[in-house]
C-alpha cells in the first residue's frame, strides 16, 4: 500500500495525507483523526527514506504528560530516564495539556517512527484507539490506565488505598468522614472514590453526596471542597484529599476558620509530594513509589520493544500511609 492508496481510502488528496504524515499544523484535527486512523488499520508506513524507515531504530522514547505544573511527575519521569539509559534509549517528554489534538500530535511521532515506543500518564483517546494503537506500536501506560483498553500498564491500588486510610479513621472513632476528590484522571479518581464508599458501607456508615466534593486540583480546589464539606451536619471530623494540593488548600482554609487541623479534624493527602513536609501542620498522605512507577513502566515498554506481541501486564504497586501532624487527632 502506498500513499495513493491511503488518500483513496480516506477520500482524500495525496496532498492532504502527506500534511497529516509530515505533521503539518493546518490540518483539521478531524482530519487528522480520520488519516491515521486509516494509516493505523492497513500498517502503512511512508516511504521517505525507503526501508531504513521500516528497520532503523531511533533509540529515543516518547513521555506523555498531562502538565507541568504537577510535581508528581518528576520522580516517575526520573525513572523512566535512568532506567532507559541502562537499555540505550533516550527519552522525549511532551505536555497534552489534555487537549486530545496535542495528544494525536505526539502519537504521530510513534506512528511514524520518529520514536520507537510511548510511556504515557494520562491519555483523553479512547480505549478502543488505546487498544488498537498497542497492538501495533510499543505504547504503556502509567498511573493512569485507561478504562477497557487492552494494554500495559503499572499504577498501584487506589481503591485499597483509600479504603485502608477511611477503615482507619473509622477505627479512630470518626463517624463524619467527607472527601474532596478531583475531576481530571479519571481512573485513579473513580478507584479513591470507590474505596471512600466501599469503607464507609463495610463499616456501617451511610454514604452522604454532599460529604463528597469533585472539583480540580488547585489549592483554591481544595479550600473550595472543604467548605462545601464543613457545611455539613455534623460537621466532619477528618477529611480525605485525592491529592497533597487539595489537602493544602482544605488545610488553609480550615486554619483560618479557627480549626486546628490534626486536632479539631483530620485532613489526609494523596501523593506525599514534598509540600507535605514544608506546612504547618505537616500533611499527612499516601505514598506513591514514584521512581519504581517510572522504573516499571519502562520494563513493560522495553517488553513490547523486543517483541511486540508480549502478553500485556497490569502490574499493581504497593502504596504507604504516612501519617504527619494533620491526622494526629482520634475521637
Amino acid at each position: 500500500m502506498n500513499i495513493k492508496d491511503i488518500a483513496k481510502k480516506c477520500n482524500l488528496s495525496v496532498a492532504t495525507i502527506s500534511r497529516v504524515i509530515n505533521n503539518d499544523p493546518k490540518v483539521a484535527d478531524s482530519t487528522r483523526k480520520k488519516v491515521l486512523s486509516v494509516i493505523d488499520k492497513y500498517k502503512f508506513v511512508p516511504n521517505i527514506t525507503g526501508r531504513s524507515l521500516r528497520t532503523q531504530k531511533s533509540n529515543k522514547i516518547l513521555v506523555l504528560l498531562p502538565t507541568m505544573s504537577n510535581q508528581f511527575y518528576s520522580e516517575i519521569i526520573q525513572g523512566i530516564e535512568e532506567t532507559a539509559e541502562e537499555k540505550g534509549y533516550a527519552i522525549l517528554v511532551a505536555v497534552t495539556n489534555l487537549q486530545e489534538h496535542q495528544e494525536i500530535k505526539y502519537l504521530h511521532m510513534l506512528r511514524m517512527k520518529h520514536v520507537d515506543g510511548c510511556i504515557s500518564l494520562f491519555n483523553t483517546i479512547d480505549a478502543e484507539s488505546i487498544s488498537s494503537l498497542a497492538k501495533t506500536y510499543p505504547f504503556v501506560q502509567c498511573c493512569e490506565p485507561t478504562m477497557g483498553a487492552d494494554v500495559s500498564s503499572v499504577e498501584i491500588n487506589n481503591r485499597q488505598a483509600v479504603y485502608d486510610v477511611v477503615n482507619q479513621f473509622i477505627q479512630k472513632g470518626h463517624k463524619t468522614i467527607g472527601m474532596i476528590s478531583g475531576d481530571y484522571y479519571k481512573t485513579s479518581e473513580l478507584g479513591r472514590e470507590t474505596g471512600y464508599k466501599e469503607a464507609l458501607r463495610d463499616n456501617g456508615l451511610v454514604f452522604e453526596k454532599s460529604l463528597l466534593v469533585k472539583n480540580f486540583y488547585r489549592y483554591e480546589d481544595g479550600a473550595i471542597g472543604a467548605k462545601k464539606i464543613m457545611a455539613h451536619n455534623p460537621k466532619p471530623t477528618a477529611i480525605v484529599c485525592a491529592s497533597d494540593s487539595l489537602a493544602l488548600g482544605a488545610t488553609s482554609y480550615l486554619k483560618s476558620e479557627g480549626y486546628t487541623v490534626g486536632k479539631d479534624i483530620c485532613v489526609m493527602g494523596f501523593d506525599n509530594t514534598a509540600i507535605t513536609t514544608y506546612t504547618s501542620p505537616t500533611i499527612s498522605s499516601i505514598g506513591q513509589p514514584r521512581y519504581d512507577l517510572g522504573k516499571e513502566s519502562f520494563k513493560l515498554l522495553y517488553e513490547k520493544l523486543e517483541n511486540i506481541n508480549s502478553t500485556n501486564k497490569k502490574i499493581i504497586l504497593p502504596y504507604e500511609i504516612i501519617h504527619r501532624e494533620s491526622t494526629g487527632c482520634s475521637k
